[in-house]
């Protein structure tokens, strides 16, 4: 199903993706080659009223990068079967060239028509992970023709540099961003890198008011939010408070009470959930998932190096902090 609302150009129009809180979901594994349902089915449970969004097999919680095809199929089929509620789905389709992206987005396309989904689904992709900034616009069109779904496209210099050691730009250029923010099937960013980046990559789009830039660091966005909104990993163990933090910094509830206490309040969730980053960041997947496993969210504990003495305090500050 295809959803008609939002921005437009010519006789195409897309349903705005949402602003807010979108989960970086972890990718719950059984064994070998196969998905958690019980686990997954319960932490979807948990997360589904706090989150506007869900990112699925992305490239950092979600561990995309390193799952098969197969688990990428599953993983979306069960999530769109299962969730409480119909929330927008940003599914990650790059894979390690051109052809195997091609290959993702198509076999992930045919998963989206298997079934009846109430809430838009997006293409979440990392082009210059296999692709240089020249061309972009072309290669989006050409994909946009095979499965006719609206892109969120991702600024990872970190990652790009660890794939593609020699290239010469490992961003988006300015200018191509500025170019593609016009096409009405590219409706936002995933954003990291630096603040200066940022900022340009804001005046770039300023004309377009509904393509949305979403903070893909956890910290930048608790101390400088983005205006709409933020990639969350830690939204996986503390939804509540991720929800609590992300609408007031947009502004998408207002606070009603007493200012300075709710003032207070706020500021003790910001740092709890920088405190609660710190545990987890060192190795986010694998942590987050022993913490689930350890509620009783998740019914595989996941194999964390033994005999470590600082892994071993980081798990026991993680049970304390979360209790």
């Amino acid at each position: 199903m295809t959803f008609w609302e939002g921005r437009s150009s010519g006789s195409m129009e897309y349903q705005d993706p949402p602003r807010g809180l979108i989960l970086d979901l972890i990718t719950p594994i059984e064994n070998g080659d196969a998905i958690d349902i019980g686990g997954l089915q319960r932490l979807l449970e948990k997360v589904a009223e706090h989150v506007h969004g869900i990112l699925i097999a992305g490239p950092w919680a979600g561990q995309g990068n390193i799952l098969s095809l197969k688990v990428r199929k599953q993983l979306l089929e069960r999530t769109m079967a299962i969730t409480p509620r119909a929330l927008p789905l940003f599914v990650w389709i790059t894979g390690k060239d051109e052809a195997d992206t091609r290959r993702n987005m198509i076999a992930l396309q045919k998963v989206t028509e298997s079934r009846r989904y109430d809430a838009p689904i997006y293409w979440v992709d990392t082009p210059l992970l296999y692709h240089s900034n020249r061309g972009l616009p072309t290669l989006y069109e050409e994909l946009f023709r095979l499965a006719d779904r609206p892109f969120i496209l991702v600024n990872d210099p970190v990652s790009v540099s660890q794939v593609r050691s020699s290239i010469k730009r490992k961003n988006i250029r300015t200018s191509i961003l500025k170019e593609m923010a016009i096409m009405d099937f590219i409706s936002g960013l995933i954003f990291l890198g630096s603040m200066d980046r940022a900022y340009n990559y804001q005046k770039a789009v300023r004309k377009h008011s509904n393509f949305r830039i979403y903070d893909g660091d956890e910290a930048r966005f608790l101390e400088f939010p983005s205006l709409s909104g933020v990639i969350s990993a830690g939204a996986n163990l503390a939804p509540d408070k991720w929800r609590t933090i992300t609408e007031s910094s947009l502004h998408l509830n207002e606070t009603t009470g007493d200012y300075p206490d709710s003032m207070k309040q706020l500021w003790e969730t910001g740092q709890f959930l920088h405190q609660l980053r710190d545990l987890y960041s060192s190795n986010t997947p694998e942590l987050i998932k022993w913490v689930l496993a350890e509620m009783g969210i998740l019914e595989h504990t996941p194999t964390l190096e033994e005999n470590n003495e600082d892994l071993t305090t980081t798990k026991e500050n993680l049970i304390k902090i979360l209790s």
